[in-house]
């Protein structure tokens, strides 16, 4: 059986200044900061998670303080906190930390039917590419002996991961797509069945 805590991480500097997020590498306000610890808290007093949890963690800066403040309170092991570019934010290529007006001003229309091989800019990822790259990092965690892991990622990102938990394909995100605010929680059980047990979704904490 498995125990699976997903993080999407709290307050960031691109939350109230104006630009993008993506993969522009802003860093946690400090009230995202305090955000982050109560998270921690509410995982170990209301949840019982501890140092036993695996953790994996987006690279980016916002999602790495984030998990930075909840180890601090589990007292994870370093060892047991792996960072890694498969769980970053999508890529929006030349839109990446912009300020929101060039953004807006630059972006490819999307097309009024759904393509999951639209583009926002020549250079960045398309939901294919995106799921693509979230799946490569699903498949490790899902056949890993760890049975307890905490996920701290970003909203985009971790609303195609909670898809692939959940046992959805590609193309049910046609019909379907979970969205949470920042600092939200989700818990899911995999059963030694493979039958998923959502104890709740994107619940707000902080």
């Amino acid at each position: 059986m498995k125990i699976i805590y997903t993080v999407q991480h709290t307050q960031s500097e691109h939350h109230v200044n104006g630009y993008v997020g993506a993969w522009g590498n802003w860093n946690l306000t400090d009230l995202g900061k305090e955000q982050a610890h109560k998270i921690g808290e509410w995982l170990s007093s209301h949840e019982g998670c501890d140092g036993t949890f695996k953790m994996y963690v987006s690279d980016l800066n916002r999602a790495s303080q984030t998990a930075d403040e909840i180890q601090k309170v589990l007292k994870t092991p370093d060892s047991s906190m792996i960072k890694t570019e498969l769980l970053r934010e999508i890529n929006l290529g030349e839109g990446n930390g912009k300020p929101r007006d060039w953004y807006n001003e630059h972006v490819a229309k999307a097309p009024e039917v759904y393509n999951p091989d639209f583009r926002s800019f020549p250079d960045a990822e398309s939901d294919r590419d995106l799921w693509n790259r979230l799946y490569k990092f699903y498949e490790q965690m899902i056949t890993s002996n760890d049975e307890k892991t905490i996920i701290v990622s970003h909203g985009g990102a971790l609303s195609f991961l909670i898809s692939m938990i959940m046992g959805d394909t590609f193309e049910d995100r046609r019909k379907r797509n979970v969205f949470g605010r920042s600092g939200s929680v989700s818990r899911f059980v995999i059963k030694p069945d493979d039958s998923v047990e959502i104890s709740f979704l994107n619940c707000q904490v902080v």
